[in-house]
């Protein structure tokens, strides 16, 4: 892998890397690679690869599942 090394950053944008790392669990190197990979990644062709890399860079997400209930009777009458 290679190295980057960014000088002259804004420290308000250093502190929001940081406070956007801490929130994720990550490590500020981590969550600018995680940051840089989404935005960059040529998987942007659709919505669900958006969704898959954002879920990717915070190391997934939980989703509540839905309650399901039953498909209800349709009064079919005599249009069948």
């Amino acid at each position: 892998m290679s190295d980057l090394l960014i000088r002259n950053i804004d420290p308000a944008l250093k502190s929001a890397l940081q406070t956007r790392a801490a929130r994720h669990g990550l490590s500020q190197q981590k969550e600018a690679r995680a940051i840089l990979e989404s935005v960059l990644s040529t998987e942007h062709d659709s919505w669900v690869s958006r969704l898959r890399n954002a879920g990717r860079s915070v190391e997934g997400i939980e989703l509540e599942v839905p309650t399901r209930h039953a498909a209800r009777d349709v009064n079919r009458g005599d249009w069948l």
